[in-house]
């Protein structure tokens, strides 16, 4: 059982390795040929969309490692903690959408993606092997 989550982990960490964040896939989308990409409103939005790919690779080692040293009590702090940082992210793409000629998305779009990502990465923390701590008889 060990052997499959662990197993089940590296698959998951690994397909979640490249993804980039939502800021890099909104620019991704951007057609550079429309007259606001060029703007200085679309130049200050897309400029730290760098640091969102930066958390997000941070957070696929973090969360697993914190869990692996605290255990299951660090499950809510990193769970609260990826809500927002994704949240961050959503807010950042739908700036650089509104500022560079995108098509943002509405608030429940917003909310539905932060859920969407917030689950996947409660599922990923779930996944990994949580040391448990034996009594002194129960060996």
């Amino acid at each position: 059982m060990k052997l499959f989550r662990s197993a089940l982990l590296v698959s998951l960490v690994g397909l979640c390795a490249a993804c980039a964040s939502h800021s890099s896939k909104m620019i991704g989308k951007l057609q550079d040929k429309n007259p606001q990409f060029a703007t200085s409103q679309c130049q200050n939005a897309r400029q730290n969309a760098g640091v969102h790919d930066d958390v997000q690779n941070a957070k696929l080692w973090v969360g697993p490692s914190v869990l692996l040293l605290a255990g299951p009590v660090a499950i809510v702090p990193i769970f609260l903690s990826g809500v927002g940082l994704n949240t961050m992210d959503q807010l950042q793409a739908n700036d650089i959408a509104k500022n560079c000629g995108g098509t943002a998305l509405s608030q429940q779009g917003v909310a539905q993606s932060v859920a969407v990502d917030s689950a996947l990465s409660l599922g990923l923390g779930v996944a990994v092997p949580v040391p448990t701590v034996q009594a002194a008889g129960a060996r």
